[in-house]
């Protein structure tokens, strides 16, 4: 084609023709290229011949510069022929030249049509310099697709071109000095042109600014900030590709809906790597078989074998392997590096396609196995081995768990399980088994609970593990379920007998597992059937049984709950813990008001009688003369053990420490029973440690609890133990809260959910976050968001955990400090049912008494207050815990006007420690809780009063 224009008059005419040609579609970052096409037509319409060459990677732009070089030669006045390649038109001899037959007339055509009838090259030379009787523009458009016979003619009229006024604009595929054979000649004939006719243009990748421009030319609104990393990481995506730019912001515009900032960014990466997947396709279908063949081995090898063996490894000849390469990198398919790796997508679909199935095995199995041979790193060798199947190999599960052990530590559970599952696919010995099946579970704990169960109920249907494995699964079975460590019953070791308790703490399902953890028993395997055991509590086995378990029994291993039925099926050997099962649960509070009909007669307890007190018995339990009475009110249904004898296994001495500590008895002797279970060697399971460290600040030792347990989390890091790391931050935020320090909490609660998403936890461990969460948010005033917080729906299953009781007192807190104390009541009176009916009666665990009684004198009635304020002190002086008595007192100096009131305020606060911290935390959050109950001070009360109360945490 041709085409003729008036030369314009002036620079400013020349960029007004110029954007008119273009239209709406500017060219961002080929600023200096422009100005070299213009610099070239515009010395061609004074007469003087040129060429120029314009090069890059499919995708970089070369024919829209192309044709706005056309647009320039056109506004100046200059001829110009055009033409074309394509795949199809190789084969044809002179097709590509052909193109550039300028449209003439009829009567001219058939005047003169000699010149375009030659057949050689000579001929087709001589026919378009005659053409070129004024300035003409040869535009040539992917030359590497042109025939053999028509480059040879482009090299021609290149030697020609001091004899005419003739230019050549080209574009081939090339960079970094690397072209196609088909044109690597004209490249080096273009790059030695004499008086500087030739220049060599290579398109580069476009930057972050030139991505910005695009944004905003496509109205899309700006991601968030950061925007300066964002635009950089959108030219990385895109590898600079305005082609690839272009598609993309195509699919972001055809969006129905507008996008926020954050669904840009995903969207944005989602299709670049579709467009890249697309264009990758586009250019192998164009690819000759040698280089097809050496890019499948090493799109397959990622750059972990040398080059040499790639080719020897797909059966590419020596002699073809430089061109093959110097294709590849000329299209942009692999980089520079030694060996080349793939530069435009990692994705094999497209390049494997064509290739049979078994091929495809083989190729990534002898790739996996010279990658290992090569020394290259576990998690590269593990990404190949991914996509093999079983080898057989020893090498192979190694590898796999290295590189999942990385994975993990770097939180990537996702990944870390995939590996696994991949070694799982291995012959493996059963203790390696075993080993990585626990593995597995482990990774999938934080991230697919039901993945996890699956995992150790296949464990547990193996061969019996090891002594170290027993004590993992327990913990793991324990911490991905259950943040409340509801440890087994104590026994008495008096007798080796347990101790009866109330049936509503008894969960036999625990007792087994920590029994079997030591080795003690066997009969947990459930004969083989992963679906019946402690392990599978919530899904049927496949004969359609339920486990051994009662379908209306709620509960998890360790969750805390009462279950009505025991969960276990018959066990092989005989289980001294059947002789506390068959009891009903405990009702309704009789505190409250209801009556409990479950609930037998006092001169009939259901586990046993309780020693009288001062009795030998009772000294012998407990370690010292008891003096207290035990009074029928208070729940002591039956015998609460004292400290394990000398060699006792710590998990029994811990469980002992917990139910005497829940059932509010004698703080000296729990305290020195977790100090005991800490003092025994830690390579054993770590919730002995936890369970301690919980009854060691129940008992007010808040040094000696969170050092331990700084010491524990150390020890489950060093196991590679993610879900019990979690739960082991999730118990010292909570020990933290009760120590008065909230600011430490909400940083062990920040590292606790940066294990894991929430949303993937068990329901019981989110509602102790949640409960957490709320207290945190209360210190610090940020009662809206407490609020909102309280409000969100929990998935199903979180009422039946103790974490609820948490969640509750924590709700009734927020309640009272929000003025509204009703609904206070409500929630602290359901956490006092709860906690009755598990016989949890220490008010060190939680104060919910004084804390109704306060909801109590905001309704009006201030007997019933009195009444659980009474309660709840008589309680915590059997329990003997300062903290206890300082919550008590505190409350009730607070809520009282009278000005007696401000010695127990002053008191509860010496009570808290030593710790101005602690106490001014206690005091706000007390004042706050109270603020509501009574009206602003009249000007009749005395003003030193006013000052008093609101100076006695500096006093003390």
């Amino acid at each position: 084609m041709s085409t003729a224009a008036q030369l314009p008059s002036s620079g400013d005419r020349l960029l007004r023709e110029r954007a008119a040609h273009d239209g709406p579609a500017p060219l961002y970052g080929r600023e200096a290229e422009q100005a070299a096409l213009v610099h070239m037509v515009t010395r061609l319409a004074g007469g003087h011949s040129g060429v120029t060459v314009l090069h890059g990677v499919p995708g970089s732009g070369r024919s829209r510069l192309l044709r706005r070089g056309i647009a320039f030669a056109r506004a100046v006045g200059v001829h110009v022929l055009t033409a074309l390649g394509s795949p199809s038109s190789a084969p044809t001899p002179y097709a590509y030249v052909g193109q550039l037959r300028p449209r003439s007339s009829a009567v001219g055509a058939a005047r003169d049509p000699e010149p375009y009838e030659a057949k050689s090259v000579a001929g087709w030379c001589r026919s378009l310099m005659t053409a070129a009787h004024r300035p003409t523009l040869l535009a040539l458009d992917d030359v590497q697709w042109a025939d053999h016979e028509s480059v040879e003619v482009i090299g021609g009229l290149l030697r020609r071109l001091a004899s005419a006024p003739l230019g050549v604009l080209m574009t081939v595929t090339g960079t970094r000095g690397e072209f196609l054979e088909s044109c690597a000649a004209l490249a080096d004939q273009v790059a030695f042109c004499q008086d500087g006719r030739g220049v060599l243009l290579e398109l580069g990748p476009l930057g972050a600014p030139e991505v910005h421009a695009l944004f905003t030319a496509a109205e899309l609104p700006p991601p968030a900030p950061p925007l300066d990393p964002w635009w950089e990481d959108a030219a990385r995506l895109s590898r600079g590709s305005p082609w690839l730019l272009r598609r993309v912001l195509d699919e972001l515009r055809r969006e129905p809906d507008e996008m926020t900032s954050t669904q840009l960014r995903t969207a944005f990466a989602d299709a670049a790597g579709q467009a890249r997947s697309e264009l990758a396709a586009q250019t192998v279908a164009r690819l000759a078989p040698g280089p097809l063949t050496l890019l499948r081995g090493l799109t397959v090898c990622r750059g972990l074998v040398a080059t040499d063996r790639v080719a020897a490894l797909v059966g590419l000849d020596e002699h073809q392997l430089p061109s093959a390469i110097k294709a590849l990198r000329a299209q942009g398919l692999v980089d520079f590096g030694d060996p080349p790796r793939p530069a435009l997508t990692d994705r094999t679909t497209s390049v494997l396609t064509g290739l049979h199935g078994d091929g495809r095995r083989r190729l990534r199995a002898e790739a996996a196995r010279w990658a290992h041979r090569c020394d290259a790193g576990d998690e590269d060798v593990a990404t190949l081995l991914l996509s093999t199947g079983p080898l057989g190999d020893p090498w192979v599960p190694s590898v796999l768990r290295r590189a999942a052990r990385v994975h993990l530590a770097r939180g990537r559970h996702t990944e870390a399980a995939e590996l696994l599952e991949r070694a799982l696919c291995e012959s493996l010995t059963p203790d390696e088994r075993a080993e990585v099946l626990l593995e597995a579970a482990e990774a999938y704990a934080m991230t697919a609970p039901e993945a996890a169960r699956l995992r150790i109920a296949d464990l547990l249907s193996g061969a019996p593990p090891g002594p170290r494995l027993r004590g993992a699964v327990a913990d793991l079975v324990l911490a991905r379920g259950e943040p409340g460590f509801t440890p087994i019953p104590p026994y008495d070791h008096r007798t080796t007998r347990p101790v009866p308790l109330p049936r509503a703490d008894v969960d036999g399902r625990t007792s087994e597992l920590l029994r079997w953890a030591k080795g003690e028993d066997g009969s947990v395997r459930g004969d083989d059937q992963p679906g019946n055991g402690w392990w599978d509590t919530e899904h049927p086995a496949p004969d359609g049984s339920t486990g051994g378990r009662d379908p209306a029994c709620p509960g998890h291993p360790c969750d805390g709950s009462a279950p009505q039925h025991s969960p276990l099926r018959p066990a092989r050997t005989a289980d001294p813990m059947r002789a506390t099962e068959g009891a009903p649960t405990r009702g309704v509070l009789p505190e409250l008001g209801g009556a409990d009909p479950t609930r037998p007669a006092e001169d009939a307890p259901m586990h046993g009688t309780a020693p009288e007190p001062g009795s030998a018995d009772a000294t012998r339990l407990t370690g010292r003369a008891t003096t207290e009475s035990t009074e029928p009110e208070l729940g002591t249904t039956g015998s609460v053990p004292g400290p394990a004898g000398p060699g006792c296994d710590p998990a029994a001495l811990a469980a002992t420490a917990w139910w005497q500590a829940m059932s509010g008895h004698d703080a000296l002797a729990v305290r020195k029973m977790g100090l005991d279970v800490l003092r025994a060697p830690g390579d054993g399971p770590l919730f002995p440690r936890f369970t301690a460290c919980f009854v060691l600040s129940l008992a007010d030792a808040h040094a000696a609890a969170r050092d331990a347990l700084d010491a524990t989390l150390a020890e489950a890091g060093k196991r590679a133990s993610p879900t019990v790391v979690a739960a082991g931050l999730l118990l010292r935020a909570r020990l933290n809260l009760r120590a008065c320090d909230p600011d430490t909490a909400d940083r062990d609660l920040t590292a606790c959910r940066s294990l894991a998403p929430p949303h993937m936890w068990h329901p019981t461990r989110l509602t102790a976050l949640r409960a957490a969460q709320i207290r945190v948010l209360l210190a610090r005033e940020c009662f809206a968001e407490a609020d909102r917080l309280a409000a969100e729906e929990l998935p199903p299953g979180a009422e039946e955990s103790s974490a609820w009781t948490e969640l509750l007192y924590s709700r009734a807190q927020l309640m009272l400090c929000r003025g509204r104390p009703r609904q206070a009541l409500a929630e602290a009176e359901e956490c006092g049912r709860w906690l009755t009916a598990r016989d949890w009666r220490n008010p060190a665990h939680l104060a919910w008494r004084s804390l109704a009684a306060l909801a109590h004198l905001g309704c009006g009635d201030e007997g019933r207050a009195e009444e659980l304020f009474a309660e709840e002190l008589r309680l915590a002086e059997r329990w003997g815990a300062d903290s206890a008595l300082a919550w008590n007192e505190l409350r009730r100096g607070l809520a009282s006007p009278a000005p007696q009131a401000a010695r127990l305020t002053e008191r509860a606060l010496r009570r808290l420690g030593h710790t101005p911290e602690a106490r001014r935390f206690a005091q706000a959050l007390v004042v706050r809780e109270t603020a509501g109950l009574h009206p602003p001070p009249r000007a009749d009360v005395p003003a030193p009063f006013v000052r008093r109360l609101g100076n006695l945490a500096r006093r003390t």
